[in-house]
């Protein structure tokens, strides 16, 4: 019974997200890079499993709960980051702090979750100090960056919510499913327009979210 309720939780939950999506692009007068009309289900299905997976793993307790917050976050960042390629500030910084200050009531504990967070924050900012050199250098025009800065941000807050040492793991496997994913869209570009446009960028957020709830959740 106890599952049946989290799942119809997580599923309200998916839909709220999907509409702060929404209200987000009518906010900001957001023009789509990448909309699927099968966005709504698969944010609520997302949402109804995540939370029946936090309840098998962590049955009632504080941790459930502030799993569940993250998820929530999770799924956001990913829903605007996959259409819009932006990590709004207003919501993955409030988020960072939120789970900075929450680390005492974590099963990681204060020291484990901010020592999570400052490892993912000096790893990834210098990937992207790295990416914008690189790409200067080269003389690469990439739209929105190479590297963008949400993402040092989303980072952060994925290795407060992972902590030590499990942030090498989750940043390991965002760096393997954002190759993975490359390689996707290469391949879409050869068969589906025959050119490969080496440029283009695809957001990283999405790959963080994965691999950073996968990591919260089953400390794989």
């Amino acid at each position: 019974m106890e599952l049946v309720l989290l799942a119809l939780l997580g599923g309200i939950s998916g839909a709220a997200v999907n509409r702060a999506a929404d209200d987000f692009t009518a906010r900001y007068a957001l023009q789509y890079r990448f909309y699927s009309p099968l966005r709504a289900p698969m944010v609520v299905v997302s949402g109804a499993l995540g939370f029946a997976a936090l309840w098998l793993r962590y049955g009632a307790s504080s941790q459930l709960v502030l799993s569940a917050l993250y998820t929530v976050v999770f799924l956001l960042v990913l829903v605007t980051d996959v259409e819009h390629r932006l990590i709004f500030n207003v919501v993955i910084l409030p988020a960072a702090l939120f789970a900075a200050l929450a680390s005492p009531f974590s099963q990681l504990g204060v020291a484990r979750s901010l020592l999570g967070g400052a490892i993912a924050f000096v790893i990834v900012f210098a990937i992207y100090i790295f990416a914008e050199l690189f790409a200067r250098v080269r003389g690469l025009r990439i739209a929105g960056g190479a590297f963008g800065q949400g993402d040092v941000k989303l980072a952060t807050f994925m290795g407060i919510v992972v902590g030590l040492p499990n942030v090498f793991f989750a940043i390991l496997y965002t760096i393997l499913l954002g190759g993975g994913g490359a390689l996707l869209f290469l391949a879409y570009q050869l068969i589906a327009q025959r050119r490969l446009a080496l440029t283009a960028a695809i957001p990283y957020g999405p790959f963080f979210c994965m691999a950073g709830w996968a990591v919260m959740v089953f400390q794989i």
